[in-house]
């Protein structure tokens, strides 16, 4: 596939970088690994031949610097990482597009008054840790001390695994540049099915939701299924089930709001005994900050209301906090206008994911644009964005970036 801009070679790169870490339809590419160093390898070369610098941080983030006009720069990137088994797309994508603006811009002969960066974070997704948007966090300096211990599959920590690689935890705060940058853009595809479901061809994301993650426990009294009348029982399954269904009424009632019940454990586990103790997950998100500070009082309160009617004992542990993040209006526009100018539709939308975007645009003005997933399918083999949808996502980029440099 041609086009004006050439962006034939997207394909070529996302089809080379899948091949990192693949596994049949799926790929699998986690922090500190080979097949992460082998997509940064291909990545760096691609960059180099433009005659753009390219570093790797105390992180194990990568950045390729084009250094010219004056000025803080206009970041553009996201991750190289995966899920297990995860698609070919998520993260790869905005990356490789980013690479391509860069490219496109070369081709064309624009000149920027300012320079420009791809970034690919490092650990976005957090597949192999559960330490997701890691990159990003040590990027704008944040104290990820309480992480160094936290280990994988194998046992091994990330402390570990980064020596392994030759990086130093304790060295961590020398990834702290975000007070280089002037402004940060990033496209991804949407992980959803309302752009596919609407026919319209790019989202110009209006603001990242907070998400709030908990491990909650009931515990009631195990006892003999037969033989203990259920006026009498306390069932702590039963108590989380409440939880599950009161928490999706919620969500329901609020506008860009979700809740989930994820993973549920319940003990004995006796095909024949009431659950004595049953600990569950907690996911809440809201994009806006008022809806997203009504969540923890609401879960508490709710855990509290139904432990008391189903005579249980109850606790809770936080066990992750990313706040909302609205994205900068001005490049939300400047998205809308490129749209326009590359005759590609849109429409404003939140994203429900988070994103390395929240975690920057804390600090600096961000905005991310997304291109169809079809049938709304992520972090699955089967995950999948069109070539057209992937070239006009592109060429948006590119366009806003001229828009942003000239």
């Amino acid at each position: 596939m041609t086009s004006l801009f050439g962006v034939s070679d997207l394909k070529v790169d996302l089809d080379a970088v899948a091949r990192f870490g693949g596994e049949g339809t799926g790929v699998t590419r986690f922090a500190w690994s080979d097949e992460l160093d082998q997509a940064y390898e291909y990545v760096s070369a691609r960059l180099r031949d433009l005659g753009i610098d390219v570093e790797i941080d105390a992180c194990g983030n990568l950045i390729g610097r084009w250094e010219v006009g004056s000025g803080r720069p206009i970041a553009v990137g996201s991750h190289l990482d995966t899920v297990p088994r995860g698609g070919r797309f998520d993260g790869s994508l905005g990356v490789l597009a980013g690479l391509h603006a860069i490219r496109l811009l070369v081709e064309r002969g624009v000149e920027p008054k300012r320079p420009i960066w791809l970034i690919s974070f490092n650990d976005e997704d957090g597949g192999r840790f559960g330490t997701g948007l890691f990159g990003s966090r040590a990027f704008v300096g944040r104290d990820l001390t309480p992480f160094a211990e936290h280990p994988d599959r194998e046992g091994l920590t990330i402390r570990e695994a980064m020596e392994a690689k030759g990086y130093s935890f304790d060295r961590l705060i020398e990834a702290n540049r975000v007070a280089d940058l002037g402004a940060y853009l990033e496209l991804h595809i949407e992980q959803g099915p309302v752009l596919e479901a609407t026919g319209l061809e790019i989202g110009v994301v209006s603001a990242i939701v907070g998400v709030l993650g908990f491990r909650a426990t009931f515990t009631g009294q195990a006892n003999h299924a037969g033989t203990t009348p259920m006026s009498m029982r306390r069932d702590a399954y039963v108590g989380a089930a409440r939880v599950a269904e009161r928490l999706r009424d919620y969500a329901r009632s609020r506008e860009h709001t979700t809740t989930n019940v994820g993973i549920v454990t319940v003990k004995p586990g006796g095909f024949n005994i009431v659950p004595g103790e049953c600990e569950f997950t907690i996911d809440a998100r809201a994009a806006t900050t008022a809806g997203f500070n009504a969540l923890e009082p609401m879960v508490r309160e709710l855990l509290e209301e139904v432990a008391g009617e189903e005579r249980l004992e109850f606790s809770i542990e936080e066990l992750f906090r990313l706040d909302p993040c609205e994205m900068d209006k001005d490049l939300q526009a400047t998205i809308e206008h490129a749209a326009a100018l590359e005759g590609a539709s849109s429409m404003s939308m939140p994203s429900g994911a988070g994103h390395d975007a929240m975690v920057i645009g804390h600090h600096v003005p961000a905005a991310m644009l997304f291109v169809p997933s079809v049938g709304g399918v992520s972090h699955n083999p089967a995950e999948l964005t069109n070539a057209e949808d992937c070239e006009r996502g592109a060429r948006v980029l590119a366009r806003t970036l001229e828009l942003l440099v000239s």
